[in-house]
């Protein structure tokens, strides 16, 4: 994964202070993480002069206000060239709020001495959604919302399993068995494209059957988890174990699902309880299910 790296201990902040974050210092003993400073990659000193993202003409520019430097143009010439030399990679967690990481956090303003107009994606940000428009991308500052912070991780894993199920139709067929009720959280649509896609296999052309399925789950990944979807999946779930639990317990978890859907409980919770019914009766096939698998 791809981390800024002022969130991964280097000191490489526009004035050298250090940047600490409990939430992603737990993450990252989970990735190979690759540090980028596009600041620090186009030359640009330590502690240095801001930056600032200015919207001239419809255009948005990077400007070092102190110095009146345009920088838009090295800070987009080294994004390009740092992300086509990437290999595989499963996701981007970059620094909130920064003209160059930001993640729909940075300041744009209407020009170098007025107001803040809006915010949006940094430079880096803009290259990484250009060159990488399926992957999960996500700042520290989003991380802290429970819900955002699991879907992030869910389909970093996601797509670092869909890597690694690529080699055979049998490894395809198996991770799309796995990831089936969380396909059905994003988008039954899909879900089903995904599965024609895998019943339509001939045998010795798995090639041409990795190559749809491939364009089919880039498509899958970028949609958000929403929560009628969410539910649905939710509701096959606990259809395949309530016949062995309680009737209070049944009762309990639909009073649980209908405070989720008011927008009064959190549906990660609804998942541990789930994945807690499949220890307890020892169901195999919901606990290799992509959605109930533990993140942290």
């Amino acid at each position: 994964m791809v981390i800024s790296a002022c969130l991964n201990g280097f000191p490489y902040r526009y004035d050298g202070s250090p940047v600490r974050d409990d939430i992603v210092d737990q993450l990252k003993p989970k990735f190979e993480l690759i540090s980028v400073c596009p600041e620090v990659g186009i030359g640009l000193g330590i502690p240095r002069k801001t930056i600032s993202l200015i919207s001239i003409k419809d255009k948005l520019e990077v400007i070092q206000k102190d110095t009146g430097l345009n920088l838009t143009l090295k800070l987009r010439d080294f994004s390009d060239s740092f992300l086509n030399q990437l290999g595989e990679i499963d996701g981007f967690l970059l620094k909130a709020k920064s003209p160059s990481c930001g993640v729909k956090s940075a300041k744009v303003f209407g020009g170098p001495a007025s107001q803040i107009i809006r915010k949006e994606d940094g430079i880096f940000t803009q290259a990484v959604r250009k060159h990488f428009p399926y992957l999960p991308v996500i700042d520290e500052g989003r991380l802290k919302n429970s819900e955002l912070h699991w879907e992030f991780m869910t389909k970093v894993f996601l797509h670092y399993n869909f890597r690694q199920s690529s080699q055979s139709i049998n490894s395809l067929i198996e991770f799309h068995a796995r990831a089936k009720y969380l396909f059905m959280s994003i988008s039954q649509k899909d879900l089903k494209t995904l599965g024609k896609i895998l019943a339509r296999h001939i045998k010795g052309n798995f090639g041409e059957t990795l190559n749809q399925y491939r364009e089919a789950f880039r498509i899958i990944i970028t949609k958000p988890i929403r929560k009628s979807n969410l539910i649905n999946a939710l509701n096959h779930i606990f259809g395949y174990v309530s016949a062995q639990l309680s009737t209070r317990e049944k009762a309990h978890f639909l009073d649980l699902m209908e405070k989720y859907r008011a927008g009064k409980f959190e549906f990660t919770t609804l998942i541990e309880l789930l994945r807690s019914y499949g220890l307890r009766f020892q169901l195999s096939y919901l606990l290799d299910q992509y959605l109930l698998v533990p993140k942290d």
